[in-house]
């Protein structure tokens, strides 16, 4: 596994001024993004054609986002997911938020996303064209606040402090149901006090089409 502080990566500002970007993760073909945006004022609401996309509000009141016949509500603590293709503009709640962000290119790359530590149902995102086919996961868990969890070998804990995030293999078996984070052994909360993302993503293996 790999830890790092996302609090302490360089952020990269929009093209429209409203707010600044942090890349956690990223797929080198473009299949999938993970990042972490401070977004500060109303305003357009970037498109991404072919992607799905599911945002959580890890602080401040929530957004809502509006478009033609279109309406998502982004709150605290919560995953949303939506289709990248939709043109709508964001209307903070109150005030400035951050809000991780997950792109998943539809028929390319899956992934669900669970928030440990807080209620509320996981979602999956995107499509594989050979859902059956041999696939290459990836898993990120990222804190928000402190955390402690149990992965494997049993009996093996550790903590992520809060800003921080770690990055590894994954386990497909996660992407099967809302059961599958525990079902697949590893990022179990322990006695969980504090709250974390957690998102396991898949693609296709190469040369399995």
């Amino acid at each position: 596994m790999q830890r790092a502080s996302w609090l302490a990566l360089p952020p990269e500002p929009w093209k429209n001024g409203g707010g600044v970007t942090r890349t956690l993760a990223a797929d080198a073909a473009g299949r999938w993004r993970v990042s972490i945006a401070d977004i500060d004022r109303d305003g357009p609401y970037s498109r991404f054609p072919g992607y799905d996309r599911v945002s959580v509000v890890l602080s401040g009141q929530g957004v809502a986002l509006r478009g033609e016949g279109v309406a998502v509500s982004l709150r605290p603590r919560v995953p949303a997911l939506f289709a990248g293709d939709e043109v709508l503009r964001s209307r903070l709640a109150g005030g400035p938020v951050r809000v991780l962000n997950l792109f998943v290119q539809r028929g390319l790359a899956r992934a669900r996303v669970a928030c440990l530590g807080a209620e509320g149902d996981a979602r999956v995102a995107g499509s594989l064209a050979d859902a059956a086919g041999e696939c290459i996961a990836t898993r990120l868990v990222v804190a928000v606040e402190a955390c402690r969890f149990r992965g494997a070998p049993p009996g093996n804990e550790w903590e992520l402090a809060a800003g921080e995030f770690a990055l590894g293999p994954g386990d497909g078996d996660a992407l099967d149901g809302p059961e599958g984070l525990s079902r697949s052994g590893a990022f179990l909360a322990a006695s969980m006090h504090g709250f974390a993302v957690s998102l396991d993503i898949a693609v296709q293996a190469p040369g399995l089409r």
